[in-house]
């Protein structure tokens, strides 16, 4: 066992950690006041364990799809990370939004046990990292771990852990195509597995009427089954009639074609199950089908060559790449560095046949070694919900680096009030949204909400996707989300307090709670411009005041007020 020691700028608090199962563990140069950063090269398996005095903390903020926002107990905290499962990094939060604590690990690190939980019997938070799969570095197991106490905002905290994974991963990130950053429609929602070529060209079409730039055509493209199981996974032939017809028609309609694809899951109703059934990790009841052991040469060349087919035979533009976590389910030698062996053989041939190709991952697969690999993270699956929307897309811009950020799809009753429907985008406004509602059968009411709002998300974008993300309590589900660059856009959901620096010039606010009233502090003493709409876009106030220091403005729910000092 061998020991280090954690101290705090201030250097009033001191721990000392243990480390066993590593070669050396050695305090790497300060280049940051406050964020200590040590060299760990191991023999094995590296289990790293101190204590911290968090005492103000609220939430446990992680790298997962969950929603759970408490303070776990270490012997309740424990997460396994592997390359395609969540990412080694979490942060201790207290009610200010500050990060206490920030702990992660660097992007070599494919797998590992991730604790950060209270220790009930010091009233501290105990710390446990036991990393097993490490990617080589000229021979040498080694990783960084990185321990942030400079009490910054939570997301300023997690910037410096994305930063440091794009400096160490450098060229080897994939570009993101401009058009992963545009509204896209999907299949899932509105037809399941009932898709067909003509239903994709009908919402192509209705689609780009919209401007949506991309149709995604998920599940039921490769099968006549629709009892929503993956018995028949595995062949990847479309039951459609000239699949390259069909994607041309699509992309005469302005639409770039993107195909989905589980490529681990082997159905046993498939044409391809006698030849691959001995070549499976095991079985997944849930699912109805069997997961491919991507570290046996068939099983890579079988994957590989059912994911560039769409591309190079039928001309598809990109492909959503599906239940790629069910490879997390097992922990065996290996595996994960099978999985980025498929992953990276998928990558290299579909950039080869075209340098944009779009590649979709979905939560929870967030880890940033897959940056060498996807061009866009969707949020993971959560219909009707604009809450967790909200939640599981700003977690993931978190996370994301310069990776674009997709929404789950949007999808909403067709009765529902015109707000219901304009409360569905705002959950999703800093990401790039995905539609799923038949487009071309929507009541008038509806069509107005939508094209507002896509155009909203579209107009505003450079600052929505690119901006300064700042978020407000993780622990409440994101009270409020503020994202500053040309201008200052904020989503006020639970807290309807807008506080304004002397820098917000000009400032849009949006209406995203259950009250018509936000309040705002700090516009200033000289006049302002207001202009107010309702959740459709209609103004229903346009003037000009000289605000009080705490000034009340009447805002229509789901609506926008427009903000700029003269």
């Amino acid at each position: 066992m061998t020991t280090f020691e954690i101290r705090s700028p201030d250097g009033r608090t001191h721990r000392s950690g243990s480390v066993d199962g590593a070669h050396s563990i050695t305090e790497l140069p300060a280049t940051e006041p406050g964020v200590l950063r040590y060299d760990v090269v191991a023999n094995g398996t590296a289990r790293l364990r101190w204590t911290w005095p968090a005492e103000s903390a609220v939430t446990l903020w992680r790298a997962t799809q969950s929603s759970h926002r408490e303070l776990p107990t270490d012997w309740g905290s424990h997460r396994d990370i592997r390359s395609v499962r969540s990412a080694p990094v979490a942060a201790l939060v207290d009610a200010q939004d500050r990060s206490l604590l920030t702990v992660s690990l660097s992007a070599t690190v494919r797998g590992c046990d991730f604790a950060i939980g209270v220790h009930e019997e010091g009233a501290e938070q105990l710390i446990q990292l036991a990393v097993d799969d490490i990617e080589p570095t000229d021979g040498v197991h080694r990783f960084t771990v990185r321990i942030d106490l400079r009490g910054l905002h939570f997301a300023e905290a997690l910037r410096g852990v994305t930063d440091d994974w794009t400096r160490e991963l450098g060229d080897r990130i994939v570009p993101v195509p401009e058009l992963a950053r545009q509204a896209m429609y999907s299949t899932w929602y509105s037809d399941h597995q009932h898709v067909s070529a003509e239903s994709v060209e009908r919402h192509a079409r209705a689609g780009a009427s919209y401007d949506c730039k991309a149709v995604i055509v998920d599940d039921g493209w490769q099968t006549d089954d629709t009892r929503r199981g993956y018995a028949y996974c595995g062949d990847w032939e479309p039951t459609f009639h000239d699949m390259t017809q069909h994607v041309r028609r699509v992309h005469e309609l302005g639409m770039r074609y993107v195909l989905w694809l589980a490529p681990p899951l082997i159905g046993h109703h498939s044409k391809a199950w006698e030849s691959l059934k001995d070549s499976t990790l095991g079985h997944l009841e849930h699912l109805e089908a069997s997961v491919l052991d991507p570290r046996l040469p068939e099983v890579r060349e079988h994957i590989v060559e059912s994911c560039v087919r769409p591309v190079r035979d039928w001309g598809v533009d990109g492909l959503k790449l599906d239940f790629l976590d069910t490879w997390a389910a097992w922990q065996l030698p290996g595996l994960d560095e099978g999985v980025e062996s498929v992953l990276q053989a998928i990558t290299t041939e579909l950039r080869r046949l075209r340098s944009d190709v779009l590649i979709e991952f979905r939560q929870d697969y967030v880890h940033p070694r897959l940056w060498q690999f996807g061009t866009f993270l969707r949020a993971g699956d959560c219909a009707m919900d604009p809450v967790e929307n909200r939640v599981r897309t700003v977690d993931a811009r978190l996370l994301a680096g310069d990776r674009a950020v997709h929404s789950d799809m949007l999808m909403w009753h067709p009765a529902a009030a015109p707000e219901t429907v304009a409360q569905q985008f705002i959950g999703a406004m800093f990401s790039t949204p995905q539609v799923s509602m038949e487009l071309d059968a929507l009541p008038v009411d509806h069509q107005r909400v939508v094209r507002f709002w896509l155009g909203f998300l579209s107009d505003h974008a450079d600052v929505l996707l690119h901006g300064v993300l700042t978020p407000m309590r993780p622990d409440a589900r994101y009270t409020q989300v503020r994202a500053v660059g040309a201008e200052t856009v904020v989503a006020v959901f639970a807290n309807p307090v807008v506080r304004l620096s002397e820098s917000d010039r000009s400032v849009v606010v949006v209406n995203g709670g259950s009250e018509s009233r936000i309040l705002v502090e700090g516009a200033g003493s000289g006049p302002v411009d207001l202009v107010v709409s309702d959740c459709s876009g209609v103004e229903v106030y346009r003037g000009t005041a000289t605000p009080p220091e705490l000034w009340a403005i009447d805002v229509p729910v789901a609506g926008v007020a427009r903000i700029v000092r003269n």
